[in-house]
């Protein structure tokens, strides 16, 4: 959003600044990537917010509309809802958080709105009651540069503020958010008019169709369009004259596509006139030929593709000699691929320098050695790949991997060895699957790892003894593990489950029982620690 803004001109330099802030503690951290260790989520002080807020008023910086409602007496002695605020003509920017309640039925008639604006308009002795138009849509419109509307994410249909913003009159809008919206069948077409926007995002809204003067927003460089799924399976996100549009936006440099049900039409995506892009994702194999992305240059860095043919196809396109787009990529998220994943594919990777951050969602016959994997790997995750081997011999060789997620059957075998000094590096690992019984941890093995956590393996009998001797594990979570697997872990009237000493040194265990709706267990206890006696799904005990 700086970037959009024109704040900052590159992304790193506005990291720059950031990091800054957190360094003069005007700003908290909230929350940081497990990956890299990157800021992802920040809050700040309520005193220092009352400082901003108060320092944004005065500059015309910032606006905040929040969800504050007071009771107006009309003519005829009806109760009717206004949103109070103080409105700002030429302020910047503007945040808007839409009511968590419907109106009452009166606001939605013609009528009833007529009488709305006219209680505001008598209400002279509060300069806060304006007419709902106003507030979202003042005269003097031209200075807005940045639009931010929140809802309640349980918002299902179309919140009757939203049919009061007239987009056309914020002809300079740079960046338009209208995340978690539900926006109805179809955007208004006057967002065509926002020819200077460079953010829009309409992650988690629901949208059946978008107008085609959205082909206007020449300037665009970010556009989020993953949108939540219709309600109904039958129904499609029409996106029939994206093709053409996405050709046209040669500015573009993130590009997030719909997760499922959409429908591009047949026309096909200028895709090399898209020389700017960085981040594609949700790519649909399906939709598209999958040698299109070989027209993307080599600034792409992050990548995601669904619906995958065959993966040596997928290779060929990425490290196509003519135009390699491997040269820059980091990330590359594989759904769902439809044949068997070769191991001579898997070894292609290893030409993939720069590749820090691999998911594979398929079943995959072998793995390579760990020489023919990217040498920068930092991040690997397998879905649904049955291997019949056990995988951690090979993957605990890879120097860098701080991140290892085998989930949903990645290996279907029965024991796991973690060995001494393997996983140097390893700070995440996450287990899933319901074939393996038994985990044998060597003392010195996963020297570094910081979170274990456990889903859904339902045949794994115990927490291996070793996990004692990880003495940088800091967080522990269990989810949806069987009763005896629980039941070893707890502490129940004085007496220490059978597997409670081997946990005991962990600060934070989270423990997410799904039987819980069904049959309560205590919660695992710390010694001297205080337990609520309400009985919750997570649990959640620090010392």
């Amino acid at each position: 959003m700086w970037v959009a803004e024109g704040i900052v001109l590159k992304e790193d330099v506005g990291e720059g600044h950031l990091t800054e802030l957190i360094e003069r503690c005007m700003i908290q951290v909230g929350r940081t990537s497990s990956y890299d260790g990157r800021v992802k989520t920040c809050q700040m002080h309520d005193l220092m917010r009352d400082l901003c807020l108060s320092k944004a008023k005065e500059e015309n910086f910032l606006e905040i509309i929040g969800a504050t409602f007071q009771q107006v007496e009309t003519s005829s002695s009806s109760t009717v809802t206004i949103l109070t605020h103080s409105t700002v003509d030429n302020v910047r920017r503007r945040a808007i958080y839409l009511d968590q309640s419907p109106p009452t039925k009166s606001t939605s008639t013609v009528a009833e709105e007529a009488r709305v604006r006219a209680a505001s308009n008598n209400n002279n002795k509060n300069e806060d009651a304006n007419d709902i138009y106003v507030k979202l849509n003042p005269k003097n419109g031209i200075p807005l540069r940045s639009l931010l509307i929140f809802y309640p994410p349980k918002g299902k249909t179309i919140h009757w503020m939203l049919r009061k913003v007239e987009l056309k009159k914020f002809t300079l809008l740079r960046v338009l958010s209208l995340e978690g919206l539900a926006l109805g069948e179809k955007l208004p077409r006057a967002i065509g008019n926002l020819i200077h926007l460079k953010f829009l995002s309409l992650k988690n809204a629901t949208l059946l169709c978008f107008p085609s003067s959205i082909r206007n927003l020449g300037c665009i460089q970010t556009m989020d369009l993953r949108l939540f799924p219709p309600l109904c399976h039958d129904q499609q996100i029409s996106c029939l004259r994206m093709n053409e549009v996405i050709g046209r936006m040669k500015w573009l440099r993130y590009l997030y596509l719909p997760y499922v049900n959409f429908n591009v039409g047949k026309s096909k995506v200028q895709w090399e006139k898209l020389s700017n892009l960085e981040t594609l994702k949700n790519f649909d194999a399906k939709q598209w030929d999958i040698k299109d992305l070989a027209h993307l240059t080599s600034k792409l860095q992050k990548l995601r593709v669904q619906n995958v043919k065959s993966f040596k196809e997928l290779m060929e396109v990425i490290l196509k000699p003519s135009h390699p787009i491997s040269s820059n990529l980091r990330s590359l998220f594989v759904n769902d691929v439809n044949t068997k994943v070769e191991e001579t594919d898997l070894k292609q990777l290893s030409k993939c320098q720069h590749l820090c951050k691999l998911f594979v969602c398929g079943e995959i016959r072998n793995l390579p050695e760990p020489n023919l994997f990217p040498p920068n790997l930092t991040k690997l995750s397998l879905k649904y790949s049955r291997l019949q081997q056990d995988p951690t011999p090979i993957l605990e060789r890879l120097p860098n991997l701080t991140i290892l997620s085998l989930c949903h059957d990645s290996y279907i075998g029965e024991e796991m060895v973690f060995s001494p000094n393997g996983f140097p590096r390893l700070k995440v690992l996450w287990l899933a699957s319901e074939f393996f019984k038994r985990l044998k941890v060597d003392k010195g093995a996963m020297s570094n790892l910081n979170e274990l956590k456990f889903a859904y393996c339902k045949s794994l009998e115990m927490v291996p003894e070793g996990v004692r001797y990880i003495t940088t594990l800091q967080r522990l979570l269990i989810h949806g593990m069987s009763k005896d697997f629980i039941q070893r872990l707890q502490v129940i009237d004085g007496k220490e489950g059978e597997d409670f000493y081997k946990v005991q040194h962990v600060p934070s265990i989270t423990l997410i029982d799904v039987w819980l709706c069904k049959e309560k267990h205590p919660p695992v206890k710390k010694k001297k620690t205080l337990v609520s006696d309400s009985i919750r799904p997570t649990l959640k005990m620090d010392k």
